[in-house]
């Protein structure tokens, strides 16, 4: 969103955001689409930019998801619920594991499959969720899904039997280890919010890693991982050289290690800050349901992705 963009609209002083929260999905949100950063918290949101033309259908399509997106959570929820279960003394099995998984997502594609344009989405705890490949009638739908379904699995398949993170799910096990906690970090100048998939101590370290449903990329940003650090300083006010932060790339069975030190820590604050001034920019114009102050990435491998694609201009 470039500041001429901004200085389109005017803004009376008195409605100047006082946005302070940032969350690494939602900074790299912004980064990808404006307009998609918009409708996602915005647009199909009921407590801000009530004046939206579009809010029912912006809710609509705010609840399809593509299948990276869809299978990333399944595997969260799999690898989250097994780990409690070692927790809790109970062992699941590989087969176990992975039909669970299989069954989540083959549930999803027989209702994305089947599904009616117009037909209300189900009201229930665990509903099936609606695949944007099927909804937007892709053609190859079925078999870019069941492509994903594979990726899945072998995912998986790593996580539970690979001897590379044994360690981290002997880790799991303990009783003090933190698994899929929601982080919360004040400072005067911003509140951080996040998810840690796992954390726990070893020999005097506090360990905490991300899984990640794909392979190791040199492209991998660090940033999200030194947001846990920056965490985990104020948390357990431990020294720097005590926390251990690791990515576990699932599909390709690899483990990425980050350096923490003062240095680095102080640059992520600065980028939350330069974030946040952004966002604060940005919350002004959207909870007045200015749209056209976020523009449409216009990226077609980006917008063939979005769940937003029916309504967005993408000009």
């Amino acid at each position: 969103m470039s500041e001429t963009q901004m200085t389109l609209f005017d803004l009376p002083e008195s409605q100047a955001s006082n946005f302070t929260e940032w969350s690494y999905s939602r900074r790299n949100l912004l980064d990808q689409c404006p307009r998609k950063y918009y409708y996602e918290h915005y647009g199909s949101n009921l407590q801000t930019a009530k004046n939206d033309p579009q809010k029912g259908k912006l809710r609509f399509l705010g609840v399809l998801q593509n299948r990276y997106l869809r299978t990333g959570k399944i595997l969260h929820f799999v690898v989250k619920t097994y780990l409690n279960k070692i927790r809790q003394g109970e062992q699941w099995s590989p087969d176990r594991l992975l039909n669970w998984a299989r069954k989540v997502y083959h549930t999803d594609m027989e209702y994305s499959r089947n599904y009616e344009h117009g037909t209300p989405l189900p009201d229930e705890q665990y509903p099936p969720v609606l695949l944007l490949e099927f909804y937007y009638g892709w053609s190859d739908a079925e078999s870019v899904c069941i492509e994903a379904e594979k990726r899945l699995i072998e995912a998986l398949a790593n996580f539970v039997k690979s001897q590379n993170l044994a360690q981290f799910r002997e880790g799991a096990s303990k009783p003090s280890a933190l698994i899929e906690k929601t982080i919360y970090f004040k400072t005067v100048h911003f509140t951080l919010r996040g998810a840690v998939d796992l954390a726990y101590c070893e020999d005097d370290k506090l360990v905490i890693i991300d899984w990640k449903i794909g392979s190791a990329s040199s492209s991998d940003d660090s940033l999200q991982m030194l947001a846990y650090a920056l965490w985990a300083k104020q948390k357990f006010e431990c020294p720097l050289d005590s926390i251990i932060l690791h990515k576990a790339h699932l599909g390709d069975d690899t483990v990425s290690t980050f350096n923490v030190s003062e240095k680095a820590l102080t640059r992520v604050e600065a980028r939350i800050l330069q974030d946040l001034e952004r966002m604060q920019e940005a919350d002004s114009y959207g909870r007045r349901a200015l749209v056209e102050a976020f523009t449409p990435c216009a990226q077609p491998k980006v917008c063939q992705m979005c769940q937003f694609q029916e309504i967005c201009p993408k000009e």
